[in-house]
């Protein structure tokens, strides 16, 4: 099944040049020259605040979304870190999860974006900025279909690795539902985080929704419940 190009123009909710770039999120260089492609797999997906002509939905491959990046700064705090996702490989996700391995057939789902032409270098470090609380930059390509082309390749994608100092490590999926169930930050609850990514993957195609979303966002929903 191929994926189209849609053209799509999204305002940035306040000038971009009012945004500073202190503490700057650091990883690969994109070259200025280049169009920049980003893609979101998190709040990028449903909160775009920036000035793009083009998008996809597609998916990346070897890589599983999951919550394990502590957040400070939008969906909790300094004395009560949120959880937001990041990107782990399956070899290093199976290191660390060994009784629950990632399926090879896997693949995370999101939204490849293309900046406005012009507005590459400012786009850039707003979203280094919103982005500064342990990620890192990455380049992926990203597919409509397994065993097909890339529909875009080198697309810039943010990345909390494993070794940055907001990173959850092994937290189990009980412990880190119980987290977002009642973190709350600048950006608001934690919760609303996850459910409308859910919602927006969903939205695009129902399986792009992965167990591992789906179980999360059960257990928030059923410790919502209980408190």
């Amino acid at each position: 099944m191929s994926v189209p190009v849609v053209a799509s123009e999204v305002l940035p909710t306040e000038p971009l040049s009012s945004i500073t770039t202190q503490g700057i999120a650091l990883g690969t260089p994109w070259h200025p020259t280049r169009p920049l492609w980003v893609f979101g797999y998190g709040s990028i997906i449903y909160r775009v605040d920036f000035p793009v002509e083009a998008k996809v939905f597609g998916f990346i491959q070897r890589r599983k979304r999951a919550f394990l990046q502590k957040s400070h700064d939008h969906r909790g705090t300094e004395e009560n870190p949120g959880r937001v996702c990041t990107l782990i490989p399956h070899d290093e996700w199976n290191r660390m999860f060994p009784e629950e391995p990632a399926d090879a057939r896997e693949v995370c789902w999101g939204v490849a974006y293309k900046v406005k032409q012009g507005m590459e270098q400012e786009v850039k470090r707003h979203l280094d900025y919103r982005e500064k609380d342990g990620y890192t930059v990455d380049f992926v390509d990203v597919y409509a279909e397994v065993g097909g082309r890339p529909l875009v390749e080198q697309v810039m994608v943010y990345v909390g690795v494993s070794t940055n100092p907001s990173f959850a490590g092994t937290s189990s999926l009980e412990d880190t539902a119980k987290v977002i169930a009642r973190a709350e930050g600048p950006s608001g609850t934690n919760r609303e985080y996850l459910f409308r990514l859910c919602d927006s993957l969903r939205q695009h195609r129902p399986d792009a929704l992965d167990p591992y979303l789906a179980r999360l966002e059960a257990l928030v929903k059923s410790y919502i419940a209980d408190i």
